[in-house]
């Protein structure tokens, strides 16, 4: 939507700009409309970024959020449609020159309202402990914030539109960044980010709370049904998991059928309830799935003190829960089934 939204703007700012000042009513047309278009493209630019933010750190958006997001764009672009009638955010006077009404200014305080919050929703998840090495919001905000306040400052300046476009390239760099941080089938984080987590708890204090999950049977269901079923059943697992944890943590695929879920410092539940909330996910996917066989998980977990023995081997700690947790499941249940 940003990039569409970029794309636009800066095919309609430079026509617009043409023809401002020049006579004629196709002039005065394309100056009234081709301003509403961009003040409309204003108005999806902040709740998209909001937007964005909170689904790459894995936000859940309330309904309350989305509901405020959805009535701040519907709001400001029905304020355009009465401005093409009574003249209140910007004016086209008799020479076909665009000028400015006090209503211009509701569009820059809503648009640097909402990058703030942007901001706000980034910063409060990494106060939470959410492990956020990725997306400089800075990248983005630095430059549409000069564009902002030059072309408010310098009336006849076209600059918004252009710092927006090195934003949004600025973003979609450090997203194609972050790519080598995620596992490809399933979109959950790999291995190479459970590195940096485990680096980045022993600087922050050290303690971190983690689980081990390993999926039982996962051979048979290849075996039995396809590794394409193989591959359904690993992402149905990522997002059982990712439904679970919300916005409680991050869920990394280790090594084929092993995940491990990191929670934030925040985590307002025990390990021991976390691993009972997964497993009652998991059963009520298997109700609900319709598919020939059942996913099933072992899991182990702790809540780990890294800093005073920066030696410990996080992951063969939770290797050992996860298997104590594997013994009790086989204890019950056929090893070939």
């Amino acid at each position: 939507m940003m990039i569409v939204c970029v794309i636009i703007a800066c095919t309609v700012d430079p026509v617009v700009f043409y023809h401002d000042g020049r006579p004629g009513l196709i002039s005065r047309y394309i100056i009234l409309f081709g301003n509403s278009i961009l003040f409309s493209l204003n108005a999806i630019l902040g709740p998209a970024y909001v937007t964005l933010i909170s689904n790459h750190i894995n936000e859940h958006q309330s309904q309350r959020q989305k509901a405020f997001l959805i009535a701040t764009c519907a709001l400001e672009i029905f304020i355009l449609f009465v401005n093409i009638i009574i003249p209140i955010v910007f004016g086209i006077d008799d020479s076909n020159r665009y000028y400015r009404l006090p209503l211009y200014w509701l569009y820059i305080v809503a648009e640097a309202f909402l990058l703030l919050y942007g901001q706000h929703v980034y910063f409060a998840a990494k106060r939470r402990g959410r492990y956020l090495s990725f997306f400089p919001t800075w990248q983005f905000l630095m430059p549409i914030t000069v564009g902002m306040l030059g072309q408010s400052i310098w009336y006849g300046t076209s600059l918004i539109w252009p710092c927006v476009g090195v934003s949004v390239c600025c973003i979609a760099l450090s997203l194609q960044n972050e790519g080598i941080y995620l596992d490809k089938l399933t979109g959950a984080f790999n291995r190479f980010y459970l590195n940096d987590v485990i680096e980045t708890a022993k600087n922050r204090g050290g303690i971190i709370s983690a689980l081990m999950l390993d999926m039982n049977g996962f051979k048979l269901i290849n075996d039995n049904y396809s590794h394409t079923e193989g591959d359904n059943a690993l992402i149905a697992m990522t997002r059982i998991l990712n439904k679970v944890v919300a916005t409680n943590g991050v869920v990394i695929r280790f090594a084929g059928d092993e995940f491990i879920i990191i929670l934030d410092k925040t985590s307002h539940h025990s390990i021991a309830e976390y691993k009972t909330y997964i497993l009652k996910a998991i059963d009520d996917y298997n109700d609900s799935s319709q598919k020939p066989y059942k996913l099933s998980a072992s899991i182990g977990g702790d809540v780990f003190d890294l800093k005073n023995n920066q030696n410990f081997d996080l992951i063969s700690e939770l290797d050992k829960l996860m298997y104590a947790d594997k013994a009790i499941y086989y204890q019950h249940n056929n090893r070939r089934k």
